[in-house]
């Protein structure tokens, strides 16, 4: 960075980082004023070409890596930041839809180039471009909210295959960008285990897990959300995969509520999925939300039948898997009555590059015949 009034360069300058010692290039990076961290690491190498062709040969990376998945997969995280090389970038595609999330503006004066290039190597037909909350109301990025950059979409919501399951995500206006893909493999792995279960979905949103749970020969599902739109939204789903509606019931509410209402009607159930939105977002929050998930751990395991599956997971990268699992053991008083069948982490989409980035952790559970 050159001496002086470095907040005057523009955002997405290229900037060189030297060895203190050394006084050799290691790596380049990205000025983002707006940011504590002012330098956003793009390459790590002693030399760059910043230009058309390095940004093809990264989307391609991203691209082969994600390749094993696309045999049975159309839903999939194309681009998940700086893990991919590309911070403050998040790219979601929902078969030819492309969801083009944008945290930083740093990628501002590349647009121009990114975006066709993303095209053409995902295979897509259009991207809709979001920007996160911060990002709302900049006047330097040329698309709005919610734009669709190339071919139109007949409708907002895009229908996309994982595992034999057909989902509606919502990419013009849905949360995030349209659904929530990380939690693929432990989807998969209830469809699997779901054959004549009875099946509880806390925190069920569109009805993911509850979903692959009928596909998979489910006895019965009760999907569990505050959200009543989102009730529908999984409705739907259920219609489009034309699973019987019949073995459904869906409740709205708030979840430790209706899960306390459960546990005094004495209900257990086969297999319970309890995936939480994080409860700790900045470090302070981190005792409170290990209350919240040893809270949750013990009503789970109040309505887990005897030989039956409890599913815990977190999506707070504060939150370490040996802290998660304490937790749990205070919830259940010990691990005696309880075997660890599984620990899932992050899919092959979602890859991790640094110790931070390591938000999702899983564990399955199986309770022990008494």
């Amino acid at each position: 960075i050159e001496k002086g009034p470095a907040d005057a360069q523009p955002p997405g300058s290229l900037c060189v980082l030297f060895g203190q010692r050394s006084n050799k290039p290691f790596a380049f990076g990205l000025w983002d004023p707006a940011e504590v961290v002012r330098i956003k690491i793009i390459d790590r190498s002693r030399g760059l070409n910043f230009n058309e062709e390095f940004l093809s040969a990264q989307l391609e990376k991203a691209f082969i890596l994600r390749k094993p998945l696309l045999e049975r997969v159309t839903g999939y995280r194309a681009v998940h930041g700086e893990n991919d090389g590309f911070p403050g970038i998040v790219l979601d595609v929902y078969d030819k839809t492309g969801v083009f999330k944008i945290y930083s503006e740093i990628w501002t004066p590349y647009l121009g180039i990114l975006l066709p290039l993303i095209s053409k190597i995902f295979h897509l037909d259009r991207l809709v471009f979001r920007r996160s909350r911060k990002l709302m109301d900049n006047r330097q990025i040329p698309y709005r909210e919610g734009e669709v950059i190339g071919k139109a979409l007949l409708d907002e919501k895009v229908q996309f295959e994982e595992y034999g399951v057909s989902f509606l995500a919502n990419p013009v206006s849905g949360h995030k960008t349209g659904f929530f893909l990380d939690q693929r493999p432990n989807r998969y792995w209830v469809q699997q285990h779901a054959r004549n279960k009875v099946v509880l979905d806390v925190f069920s949103y569109v009805g993911g897990f509850g979903i692959h749970a009928l596909k998979g020969g489910a006895a019965s599902l009760t999907s569990l959300d505050i959200s009543a739109q989102a009730m529908e939204v999984a409705r739907e789903n259920i219609l489009l995969n034309n699973l019987d509606s019949e073995k459904w019931n869906p409740i709205v509410g708030d979840a430790f509520t209706e899960m306390s209402r459960l546990i005094q009607e004495k209900s257990t159930f086969d297999v319970v999925i309890l995936d939480p939105p994080s409860f700790a977002k900045q470090a302070s929050e981190v005792p409170a939300a290990l209350r919240q998930y040893e809270r949750l751990a013990q009503m789970g395991a109040a309505l887990t039948a005897k030989n039956g599956y409890l599913i815990l997971s977190s999506c707070s990268s504060r939150i370490s898997i040996e802290e998660f699992k304490k937790a749990h053991r205070k919830a259940f008083g010990g691990f005696e009555k309880w075997q660890i069948v599984k620990e899932v982490y992050h899919d092959v989409d979602h890859p991790v590059t640094f110790p931070e980035a390591q938000y999702l952790k899983t564990v399955i559970y199986r309770k022990r015949r008494e």
